[in-house]
């Protein structure tokens, strides 16, 4: 496996980030990390050529590559032409994964044949609402898109907040893993002041390896299994508990502990 840290843990209210691409890049490699997953707060259609090749140069520095990057969504002719600006970006930062949004099968299967031209592959998010909710309803749309390189970005706490069996789905959906990420929760009763609310079901962020949060050696475990070889990348927000480097430091520990777990 292969580590990557979202910007999500330097992003403000999905406004900005708190540092520039060097010292995300520095944080990142310091941390122990091989990757960074960027953010529509750090690269989107307003970033220019010369933006890009100022990235891979910050990043090079510290020795990290790109995992994925967002490219918006496609919906029609002119959405899918300009997914290849998104496309040269990721080329530049030799980012192997694209996230892209659709509505349409028929949009998302053109945009994949483009973007295998180019050797690149889509990492769709896991998510509650719409067509990857659970594991059954995934594999239904992957069959209908039913493209090598169109796979999935497997979240197991978007699929605990819909109370599904999230270490099952990695073996139902095994063949088509492209990456994970990790984010850690935690049920909680409904008067905490911290929880969030997910059609009745409540819930918290929890520090991973803690007590009473996700089983995520479980998902480790799991991977181990099916001998999965991609990123898992941290998409923890901000934390309260620790600073920037302290989370992502700790949470590398984490997943790298889990992850070389003897089965």
């Amino acid at each position: 496996m292969k580590f990557s840290l979202s910007g999500r843990i330097i992003e403000v209210d999905y406004k900005y980030c708190q540092m520039d691409m060097e010292e995300f890049g520095q944080l990142a490699g310091q941390a122990g990390y091989d990757a960074v997953e960027l953010r529509g707060t750090q690269i989107s259609a307003a970033t220019t050529p010369e933006q890009v090749k100022q990235m891979r140069a910050a990043l090079d520095k510290s020795g990290v590559g790109v995992s994925r990057i967002p490219a918006g969504s496609v919906k029609d002719a002119k959405s899918l032409k300009a997914l290849s600006k998104f496309a040269d970006m990721a080329v530049e930062l030799g980012c192997p994964y694209l996230s892209v949004g659709f509505d349409e099968v028929s949009w998302i299967q053109k945009a994949a044949d483009y973007l295998k031209e180019r050797g690149l592959g889509i990492a769709i998010q896991v998510h509650t609402g719409g067509p990857f909710e659970t594991p059954e309803l995934a594999l239904k749309t992957l069959k209908e898109i039913d493209r090598s390189n169109f796979g999935l970005m497997y979240d197991p706490a978007n699929l605990f907040i819909v109370r599904v069996d999230y270490v099952k789905g990695i073996e139902q959906l095994r063949d088509h893993i492209f990456t994970l990420s990790v984010q850690c929760l935690v049920q909680t009763d409904p008067d905490d002041d911290e929880a969030e609310d997910e059609n009745g079901f409540f819930y918290k962020r929890h520090l991973l390896g803690e007590p009473g949060g996700m089983d995520f050696q479980g998902v480790f475990d799991a991977l181990n299994k099916i001998r999965f070889d991609g990123y898992v990348t941290v998409i923890e927000p901000i934390s309260d508990l620790m600073n920037n480097l302290e989370l992502a430091e700790y949470m590398c520990r984490q997943i790298k502990k889990m992850a070389s777990k003897d089965l």
